[in-house]
């Protein structure tokens, strides 16, 4: 499981990138206001407790696996779309944090993903809040 602090640096981070527009690659989430939000953090091998959901009003983020992404994507046949968040790196009041959106296709023989945008977002504890600096790397796969 992941610590307090880092359950609370995605929980802002996201927040703050959501809101600001800029996460990577937020227009494949198109216009949904039940938006997912992987709990695995395959890198970090760590996974999210429901104290790292954002809250925004107007809209409701619920964890997801990635193995329940692919059953539900297999079974309404077609993409599910969440917010993937890894790697953290907490030193004193400064952090990075990989933040983006991916997508579970149905299986289907043949078929490649050719998707999807993640950043290195560098941010610094303000006021006890996690705020952005910049994007230190996007990379696209």
């Amino acid at each position: 499981m992941a610590t307090p602090e880092i359950e609370r640096l995605v929980k802002q981070a996201v927040e703050d990138r959501f809101g600001a527009r800029d996460l990577p690659d937020r227009n494949l989430l198109g216009k949904a206001t039940r938006i997912a939000i992987r709990e695995e953090m395959p890198e970090a091998g760590l996974k999210l407790s429901r104290r790292a959901l954002p809250q925004r009003p107007g809209y409701e983020f619920f964890l997801i696996s990635e193995v329940g992404a692919q059953a539900e994507a297999d079974r309404v046949r077609r993409a599910v779309y969440f917010i993937v968040v890894d790697r953290p790196s907490i030193i004193e009041d400064t952090a990075t944090l990989s933040l983006g959106v991916d997508v579970e296709s149905p299986r289907e023989p043949r078929t490649i993903k050719m998707c999807c945008c993640t950043g290195q977002g560098q941010f610094r504890r303000v006021g006890g809040r996690w705020t952005f600096v910049k994007w230190a790397q996007t990379i696209c796969s």
